[in-house]
This record gives C-alpha cells, sequence and structure tokens, in this order.
C-alpha cells in the first residue's frame, strides 16, 4: 500500500473527499480532532465546507512536506538487518507524487 500524503479533492463533494480519506492529512486531522476532545474543546466539524477546506489544507501541506522530505532524505533512514545482513535505505512508494 502506497504513502498517500492526500488532496483536497472537488469543493463540490460532499463529505470527506475521497482523495482526503484514509490519508496522511486525514489522520493529521484526526489526531488534531483527538487533541481538542482531550482539553473538552469541540471538534471539528469532518465535512467538505470552506472551513474544513481552509483546515485541511494545510494538513495536506503538511503531510506532503513530510513525504517529500522523507523521500529526498531516505539515505539519511538506515534499517540494520539483523544477523549481519547489514543496512539498507527505505524506498517509498508514495500515491499521488507530483511535486
Amino acid at each position: 500500500m502506497p504513502i498517500k500524503p492526500g488532496r483536497m479533492g472537488s469543493p463540490a463533494s460532499a463529505g470527506t473527499p475521497a482523495v482526503f480519506a484514509d490519508s496522511m492529512a486525514a489522520q493529521i486531522e484526526a489526531a488534531f480532532n483527538a487533541l481538542l476532545a482531550e482539553e473538552d474543546l469541540p471538534r471539528v466539524p469532518d465535512d467538505n465546507s470552506k472551513e474544513s477546506r481552509d483546515r485541511r489544507r494545510l494538513f495536506v501541506a503538511i503531510a506532503r512536506g513530510l513525504v517529500r522530505h522523507l523521500d529526498e532524505h531516505r539515505e539519511a533512514i538506515t534499517v540494520t538487518v539483523p544477523d549481519g545482513g547489514g543496512t539498507v535505505s527505505p524506498e517509498f512508494d508514495i500515491d499521488g507524487k507530483d511535486w
């Protein structure tokens, strides 16, 4: 399964756009809602309103920036293979890599 940073989708979509759902940006939004709930603050709406799109634009930008940074610096991430297998750098399968 590829890493899915997330996209905005059409403003005309009802509900959460499919290109946003199940993405890293959607997980950032879920974590934000969880933190709000921990503080007994109102959760942000889960719709495709202008307010939601403005907030999600930030979450998509954060997710894309993070994934892009990791992709461009993958040599900085190494995995040690047990039993003398050495080290390897990861390969990332990124959905919608368009930067």
